[in-house]
């Protein structure tokens, strides 16, 4: 999310590496695989110091605790795991000027929007790789996941079916002008073999952390217990899953992929009609805005790396900006603010993308939007959402609406569509 000085002794660098050895024990996220660092050897001098440090300070961490890890000497980077810098995790040179920098050589990029292999007028995205990413699981784990809510008697809502009904609209545009598309789920089970059963152990390491002094008890009340069985699901359907689909990218090798959800206001446990809030909102985050607290865990240090040196943040942004500027153009519906949260920060010239450090759009590999639709529990969204997906349009409410899923399906290939360069009248209603 390395690079040296030219003319910097080969020789001298080892040296210097074994004076400072990497510590094994790396703190790690949960569920996290130990970084390999050797992996950022192929970003080696492929970028300058002032793009690394303007990537750092714009987007990757704007409130400096990077800085707290690293220390720069002319145009190498010394990363460590800790603050107090006394352990070494990695070396990494920068290019002194635009002249010494060399070809980026990791395949972390696709090339397609520069050569548009294929493409054509009728058919603008041939060649283009599109991964959808429908947000959840659902099916029988969607009230553990809590993407469930029903009021009354009205139909309930279940997100990750949602996601599902907006992510085949998009697919069927999006093939039609020539894209290739590929998914990380088409069902409504876990892409994970992992269950949470099978995650006690894990689930005691978070919640009884050896670094923190803790002591697992030898037994247990009932409601430790049932704390302990809610960190298994937590960490099931909101880390387990999300590692397995990152795993399903790697080997698909996308141009792009979008994470598509719908989104909600905070509410009750057992709402009723009288608390739907009033509007939505909009928003679709990039990657980056690491915090302190985030950057204590090495994967993530390494994951920063690996997104800022691989510029997958470019592409991220275009076609973040692209499918923003189709929804507020679809929906109408305003921008997130996120005034009182530091874990999303405006960038860029729209107010509907932000910046944030998901799990998804971190260690998913290639450029990520993460899209977040209307409001599932809004005066203005919800009785369209349980109306369902249907053909034409609906009286809804005194007013006649196509299909939300249908809009949002669109949304996605329009946006993608004229980030990719072609025209968005070649996106055709079905």
């Amino acid at each position: 999310m390395n690079l040296f000085l030219r003319g910097f002794s080969l020789a001298g660098t080892i040296g210097a590496l074994l004076l400072l050895p990497v510590s094994s024990h790396a703190e790690l996220s949960p569920l996290a695989p130990e970084p390999d660092w050797s992996a950022l050897d192929a970003f080696q001098e492929t970028m300058t110091r002032e793009e690394f440090v303007h990537w750092v300070n714009t987007l990757f961490c704007p409130e400096g605790s990077f800085w707290k890890f690293t220390v720069i000497n002319g145009n190498e980077v010394t990363l460590f795991g800790d603050k107090e810098h006394t352990r070494l995790l990695y070396r990494l040179r920068l290019a002194p000027d635009l002249e010494s920098q060399l070809p980026l050589r990791a395949t972390t990029v696709s090339g397609w929007k520069a050569s548009k292999t294929g493409a054509s007028n009728s058919k603008p995205l041939r060649g283009l790789v599109i991964c959808l990413d429908p947000g959840h699981i659902g099916g029988r784990w969607a009230k553990m996941e809590e993407r469930f809510f029903q009021i009354g008697s009205d139909p309930p809502v279940v997100e990750a079916e949602l996601n599902i009904l907006a992510a085949r609209h998009a697919a069927k545009l999006l093939e039609a002008v020539g894209a290739t598309v590929v998914w990380t789920k088409r069902l409504f089970e876990p892409v994970t073999s992992l269950r949470p059963a099978g995650l006690r152990e894990e689930a005691l390491a978070s919640l009884y952390p050896a670094g923190g002094g803790a002591v697992v008890p030898a037994s247990f009340s009932a409601e430790i217990e049932r704390r302990i069985v809610r960190e298994e699901e937590l960490l099931f359907y909101r880390n387990a899953e999300i590692r397995a689909r990152a795993e399903i990218i790697a080997k698909l090798n996308p141009d792009l992929t979008l994470c598509i959800h719908f989104n909600a206001d905070k509410w009750s446990s057992h709402p009723t009609r009288t608390e739907l809030v009033p509007q939505s909102r909009l928003v679709a985050f990039v990657h980056g805005n690491y915090s302190e607290e985030e950057l204590m865990y090495d994967d993530q240090k390494w994951d920063l790396l690996y997104k800022l040196l691989s510029r997958t943040s470019i592409p991220e942004q275009e076609a973040a900006e692209s499918i923003a500027q189709q929804m507020a153009a679809t929906w109408s519906y305003p921008p997130e603010s996120y005034t009182n949260w530091n874990a999303a920060r405006r960038v860029g010239p729209s107010p509907y993308v932000f910046a944030r450090n998901l799990l998804a759009n971190r260690i998913y590999r290639g450029p990520v939007v993460f899209v977040e639709g209307p409001y599932m529990n809004a005066q203005d969204a919800y009785d369209r959402i349980i109306a369902g997906d249907y053909v034409g349009s609906r009286v809804i409410g005194g007013r006649a609406y196509r299909s939300i899923f249908a809009e949002y399906g669109e949304i996605l290939a329009r946006g993608v569509t004229a980030w990719a360069g072609g025209t968005t009248s070649t996106v055709v209603r079905h």
